[in-house]
């Protein structure tokens, strides 16, 4: 599924990896609550939606069970403290970074071995919402391109913003996103990063955004397809893992 091998040189060949997974499809194949922390809990019992909740539940949930099998981990005992853009990281584990999303009715998750990756899953919206939001985030160049759908151009931007670590800090309108192979690349005032969409069900896209080499994707619709994940991420060579 994921080619976690390396170079002569000691890079890894698969620098990133995004796992979507429905919201339902993750709290049918396990209990978030086994897994999250008293403040994880706390908070997702401050939501006035169920699906809010249910959401945030499976979002963290998901992030953790991945985390613990990228590292070779207890998911429950994993700490996290968060970089001065606000961008969460785990304590200990070297040079792995993630980054979680969720949306309508999707979770997303993004890790990766060798450098900064960012990831966004939304839900579409009608035409003009988009119509009215455009002149707030779209670039010039972009408004007179024209040649990328506005949900798509919305959720690159974002992950890359999460995979630099300001987010919104940066103004998404100097932002630019363009088309490059069968992704993207989406340029910040000082950066750069490559990426690639997924179309998910019932119009929702996935984006994720990396300073490496373009990061995989996998979609997870049952327990089966996230056991078979957990499993590839639990190959990774054990030198690499993070200290227990």
């Amino acid at each position: 599924m994921f080619e976690w091998s390396k170079t002569a040189d000691g890079e890894w060949l698969c620098a990133g990896v995004a796992i979507a997974m429905p919201v339902s499809a993750v709290l049918g194949s396990f209990d978030p609550d086994a897994v999250l922390d008293s403040a994880e809990r706390f908070q997702a019992g401050r939501f006035l939606k169920p699906e809010d909740t249910e959401r945030y539940r499976a979002a963290h949930g998901l992030v953790r069970r991945l985390l613990g099998a990228a590292t070779g981990r207890n998911p429950a005992s994993l700490s996290f403290s968060r970089r001065p853009g606000g961008k969460p990281f785990l304590a200990d584990t070297g040079s792995l970074d993630f980054n979680l999303s969720h949306g309508g009715g999707w979770v997303a998750v993004a890790l990766s071995r060798s450098g900064r990756i960012g990831v966004d899953v939304e839900a579409d919206r009608p035409q003009h919402f988009w119509d009215e939001i455009a002149a707030s985030f779209l670039a010039p160049s972009e408004i007179a391109a024209g040649a990328i759908g506005h949900l798509q151009i919305w959720t690159a931007k974002e992950a890359a913003l999460k995979a630099h670590g300001a987010g919104f800090a940066i103004p998404p309108e100097s932002v630019t996103v363009t088309a490059e192979g069968a992704g993207f690349a989406a340029r910040l005032p000082a950066d750069r990063f490559s990426g690639v969409w997924r179309r998910l069900g019932d119009g929702h896209m996935l984006a994720v955004a990396a300073d490496g080499s373009v990061p995989e994707v996998a979609v997870c619709e049952n327990a089966g397809d996230l056991g078979a994940v957990l499993a590839e991420l639990s190959r990774l060579d054990p030198a690499m893992r993070a200290s227990r």
